[in-house]
């Protein structure tokens, strides 16, 4: 019969901590994201995590311990702007590893656009008939614009035809990354390129449509 046993002592915290969410993305419109965690311990049998930072759960002190996973779904707390999940795990003798987070922002907002014109309503491809001028200005920054012609005026951003640039017209378009909200944008609109857009005489629906960083596009 033996007279010893063996004890294992184990005073190490779980090391390489790191969280990502929606696989490192600047931006969500949706308050549901997936929070990755990876861990440089190869074996994570019986270990737990805790996350805060969403919904629900604002700090440490709310949150509870959970079996760990490399990866979980979670909702964030409501209202756009800068959001932190937290995440700390421990080991199968409760050793705690250092917090870790990562950071999104949430945007939810929808830009609005307001058009200034035209000058002209009616134009041809007559030199000095051809041209018309709009202005336009966005509630919010945004990243990209472009102008076109559409079947109606509720039409979202995917269901018009782009006016081109080659026949004269200025401005139709623009991916400049960081627009600055209520700065106007002049746009002028040739009846050259107008044609390209949608051919054949007749009352044209153009509208502009721009996108914010967060992707989301106007639709007003």
């Amino acid at each position: 019969m033996a007279s010893y046993f063996n004890l294992t002592l184990d005073t190490t915290a779980p090391s390489g901590l790191k969280v990502s969410i929606n696989d490192d993305a600047l931006y969500t419109t949706s308050t549901s994201v997936t929070v990755k965690i990876t861990l440089s311990d190869e074996q994570t049998s019986g270990y737990q995590m805790k996350i805060w930072g969403i919904a629900g759960v604002a700090n440490e002190e709310a949150a509870s311990w959970e079996t760990f996973a490399a990866e979980k779904s979670v909702t964030l707390e409501s209202g756009d702007g800068l959001k932190t999940v937290h995440v700390k795990v421990r080991d199968d003798v409760g050793n705690e590893s250092a917090e870790a987070s990562d950071d999104i922002t949430l945007n939810t907002a929808v830009p609005a656009v307001t058009v200034t014109g035209p000058d002209k309503s009616k134009i041809s491809k007559v030199s000095g008939f051809d041209k018309s001028k709009i202005s336009f200005t966005v509630d919010v920054e945004f990243a990209e614009y472009k102008v076109c012609v559409v079947p109606e005026t509720s039409s979202t951003q995917d269901a018009g035809t782009q006016i081109p640039t080659d026949g004269g017209s200025v401005n139709t378009s623009g991916t400049g990354g960081s627009y600055p909200a209520s700065t106007p944008i002049e746009v002028t609109i040739s009846g050259a390129d107008l044609q390209t857009a949608s051919s054949g005489d007749g009352v044209k629906v153009v509208k502009v449509f721009v996108k914010t960083a967060a992707g989301i596009w106007s639709v007003a």
